[in-house]
């Protein structure tokens, strides 16, 4: 069985029971959520080992992170409980102002996992470890989280451990280009596999999308693999030892819920690559996954098995059958 790790920050996010405005909310649901950790519990349902490096505050909030992550498989050994800072929470707007789209209000300044140092990443963490994962959340919270993540590919780097990197940018914690920049050019010079989308390349390079991958890929020197999240649009795997690009459409569903989708398309790639899948049918899987992310609120509750993946693929493709007779 393949082992990857991750890192990064899991926070509880509210989300209401109904779509519309914040003001005239009254009820929510509690979930469980957060980038990195959606992609590594998305890959504990494919049959990857995992283990996760985050800090809950000691608060039921973080107990309650801590067990689900447990009822989930993934090894919490590496999970700090911080008895000074809470653990952060966000809530949610659905299809307010703009239909099928969600606003996110976060609260997590100060939280456990901004406080995560390179006192807690230990080489140990990574023994016989295939694959360390990591977005550009994680880095931009802190000083302190980003000399730990830096620390963390240090390590894998002299252990020849593959590392994955999702730019992943949240505008409220970079602001602006250059700062982005400053921030995640490191880790994307580290990474073999990179993960971004169109809003990031966007932000970082302009609306040109085959100009914005070419400036990528002379930042991202060690990158095996591109792939580019385009939403409704599909995705594109730039495979960079064969200087060729694989695309694959999406799936259109109802968007009930649209946060939780690139993670669930980023857990269910490396899992299908990790199987040694083409990546042609890496995108596929993962295409499908984010459109059963989109379909239901929360971000792990619709993360997809392998069983419900070609269930869900099978239907599709008989409906598709149906509409070319």
């Amino acid at each position: 069985m393949k082992k990857v790790v991750g890192m990064g920050e899991i926070m509880i996010q509210m989300n209401p029971t109904e779509k519309g405005p914040m003001r005239y909310q009254h009820l929510f649901e509690q979930h469980v959520a957060g980038s990195e950790g959606n992609v590594i519990i998305q890959m504990q349902r494919l049959g990857i080992q995992t283990s996760f490096i985050t800090a809950v505050g000691l608060d039921p909030f973080g107990e309650m992170i801590i067990s689900t992550l447990k009822s989930e498989g993934v090894d919490t050994s590496f999970v700090k409980v911080d008895p000074k800072h809470p653990t952060g929470i966000y809530f949610v707007q659905r299809s307010y102002p703009i239909p099928g789209k969600t606003k996110v209000f976060y609260y997590r300044k100060n939280s456990a996992a901004s406080f995560i140092s390179e006192k807690d990443i230990d080489a140990k963490i990574f023994d016989d470890v295939d694959l360390f994962f990591l977005s550009g959340i994680t880095p931009a919270l802190s000083k302190r989280c980003r000399k730990a993540a830096l620390k963390a590919i240090e390590i894998c780097v002299k252990k020849k451990i593959k590392v994955v990197f999702d730019t992943n940018i949240r505008v409220n914690l970079l602001k602006t280009k250059n700062k982005a920049f400053e921030i995640l050019k490191p880790f994307i010079e580290s990474a073999e596999v990179l993960f971004t989308g169109v809003g990031d390349l966007t932000f970082l390079f302009g609306k040109n999308l085959r100009n914005s991958i070419s400036e990528l890929r002379k930042i991202a020197k060690n990158a095996e693999l591109i792939i580019v999240k385009k939403g409704k649009e599909g995705s594109i795997c730039f495979d960079v030892n064969s200087n060729t690009y694989i695309e694959y459409s999406s799936f259109p569903v109802e968007v009930e819920d649209e946060l939780g989708a690139g993670d669930s398309f980023d857990g269910t790639f490396l899992s299908a690559m990790l199987r040694g899948y083409s990546f042609e049918k890496c995108l596929r899987y993962a295409n499908a996954s984010g459109a059963m992310a989109v379909s239901l609120k929360g971000d792990i509750e619709p993360l997809p098995t392998w069983k419900d993946l070609d269930l869900f693929l099978e239907v599709y493709e008989k409906s598709e059958e149906k509409l070319l007779r």
